[in-house]
């Protein structure tokens, strides 16, 4: 999800897990690491509070995070002090070389950026820093987030009404937090053409539902993916 409207609630958003709706799109990345036998270094674009980082340490990579909220990164050291944590500036490249890493991960960040320049800058940065042999993961939320009723997340806000357009704020309330995030809508053929342009190829879009259909917490989960995963 976004954090541009919680950047000065870090701690709040850390208490967020790999739980409940989320936990469907860390599931399948989990599972498609192993079946790739990933390792390396990997770089977490957008760290926030450093859950995704800590995630990719959990799967056997030398993971280091990134984002542009000096408070999330803050947060982040604290929750994990031996970790590699840094902040950078938003319209400014990447601190890192070129075809530094090999693994690129990248978790609701996009839905930060609010126009296609910042969108395409974001993707080229993307490109720069990945090696060319290695694999770049993008989540992001489906057009169908908007207009369902999930276990973790409230979208029953007014800006959600179909029909969506490119560029436009949309909002979710994040749950059990009650941290309500506002964000931009970018529909599949944007990514792909932003991915495309920054030389980065589509080997596969994933569209996970939940991994446990027998668990009655599950609302739409079941059958309408809340997430998409460009690899």
């Amino acid at each position: 999800m976004s954090t541009n409207d919680y950047q000065d609630s870090a701690s709040s958003y850390a208490e967020r897990g790999n739980v409940g709706t989320d936990s469907i799109a860390f599931a399948w990345l989990g599972q498609r690491f192993g079946q790739l036998q990933l390792r390396g270094n990997a770089l977490d674009v957008g760290c926030g509070a450093g859950r995704s980082t800590r995630f990719l340490k959990s799967h056997g990579m030398d993971a280091c995070g990134v984002d542009i909220s000096q408070s999330m990164v803050r947060q982040a050291r604290c929750d994990d002090a031996a970790g590699s944590y840094a902040s950078y500036a938003a319209d400014q490249p990447l601190p890192y070389g070129d075809e530094a890493f090999d693994l690129v991960l990248s978790t609701w960040v996009v839905l930060e950026l609010d126009n296609i320049e910042a969108l395409q800058r974001f993707m080229c940065e993307v490109g720069r820093v990945l090696r060319t042999s290695g694999r770049a993961f993008l989540v992001t939320n489906t057009p169908e987030f908007y207009g369902h009723r999930w276990r973790t997340c409230d979208v029953d806000f007014p800006e959600n009404r179909p029909p969506l357009h490119v560029g436009q704020r949309v909002k979710a309330r994040l749950l059990p937090e009650d941290v309500i995030v506002t964000d931009v809508f970018w529909d599949d053929a944007t990514y792909r053409r932003t991915l495309v342009n920054a030389g980065l190829q589509v080997s596969q879009v994933a569209h996970p539902l939940a991994h446990d259909p027998g668990d009655s917490a599950w609302l739409d989960e079941t059958r309408v993916a809340p997430w998409v995963i460009y690899e």
